[in-house]
């Protein structure tokens, strides 16, 4: 069963089974930073308002209490996060690129 992925701008969309978080997010154009894609450097941690995540691996990079790192995790449940900067931005950051 597909989990919705909530914005907290109010945005919403349901990624597919087997995308990470961030992959998720790169696929409806939101331009996350990034650096590693396997949790070592902790550049795409965001924070997690509700719901629950897993781990493909635990990661290396240290994570606030109450954030995540999308690059190596998917969504286990409902999940609403708040991204580092408002979502229109970040979208129209991908349409320049």
């Amino acid at each position: 069963m597909a989990n919705i992925v909530k914005i907290q701008d109010g945005y919403s969309f349901l990624p597919r089974a087997e995308a990470t978080l961030l992959e998720a997010l790169e696929s409806e154009n939101i331009a996350m930073e990034y650096q590693c894609r396997q949790g070592y450097c902790g550049c795409c941690q965001i924070k997690l308002i509700d719901g629950d995540v897993e781990y493909q691996e635990e990661p290396l990079a240290f994570v606030q209490e109450g954030h995540i790192l999308p690059c190596c995790c998917k969504a286990n449940s409902d999940v609403t996060v708040a991204l580092p900067q408002p979502l229109t931005e970040l979208q129209q950051r991908k349409a320049s690129a």
